[in-house]
């Protein structure tokens, strides 16, 4: 029986108290981070309740290692998703992983910059555990659809939420290869959402929709050999 228990505050996605649509939307990043992530060592950052890292190791990643700064959300994950050798969670900061260099295949980490406001250490540390040539998949919210013309975002738990060429640039700054999804297109004459459809697609940013997340998949340089 599960001893910890947590309540649907609006900064984690818990399981069966999430509305559904905002379960949808988180669990179909993890849908789309399966496809590349069959056989690989993953490290999720920010992974909270753990669901997402259960559901990787369901799909076949070989390894999943799941960090979040909240130890409640850290017991509730081991409690309800750990895996004997395919998945374990680890309390830590995002800005301060507890891992070697060149330690992971791919690093996820949905929804978790806009949080930080340390970004760019957050996205060196992502860099820094990647092996060569591995994959950061992030996931952050459109500025252009949730706070356009705002000083801060209206999410209380958000710090900053960037713009997609603004995202771009920033990622580029670490990583290459670089290439953006989006999901949740939002068509912008009345600002209606498309929520038949949660699956991660090509981003769209145009004068009538515009896609509400962006998703980023970036590639660590391999370093030149002489």
């Amino acid at each position: 029986m599960c001893r910890t228990d947590m309540e649907f505050t609006g900064e984690r996605v818990v399981p069966g108290k999430t509305p559904q649509t905002i379960y949808d939307e988180h669990i179909y990043r993890y849908i789309f981070a399966a496809s590349l992530a069959e056989n690989k060592v993953v490290l999720d950052v920010a992974c909270g309740t753990g669901y997402g890292v259960g559901y990787l190791a369901d799909k076949g990643s070989s390894e999943v290692v799941g960090v979040d700064i909240s130890m409640e959300a850290v017991g509730y994950a081991r409690e309800r998703f750990s895996k004997d050798n395919k998945a374990s969670f680890i309390c830590a900061d995002a800005i301060r992983l507890p891992f070697l260099d060149n330690a992971f295949d791919i690093v996820v980490s949905f929804e978790t910059i806009e949080h930080i406001r340390q970004y760019r250490k957050f996205l060196a540390e992502c860099r820094r555990v990647l092996k060569d040539g591995g994959l950061l998949i992030c996931s952050t919210p459109n500025r252009r659809i949730f706070s356009p013309n705002l000083a801060k975002p209206i999410n209380t738990f958000h710090v900053k939420e960037f713009w997609p060429e603004e995202f771009y640039r920033l990622l580029r700054r670490y990583f290459a290869d670089m290439t953006l999804y989006g999901q949740c297109d939002v068509k912008l004459e009345d600002n209606s959402v498309d929520r038949a459809n949660y699956y991660v697609h090509d981003f769209n940013d145009d004068e009538l929709i515009s896609s509400a997340y962006i998703i980023a998949v970036a590639k660590k340089q391999t370093k030149s050999r002489a």
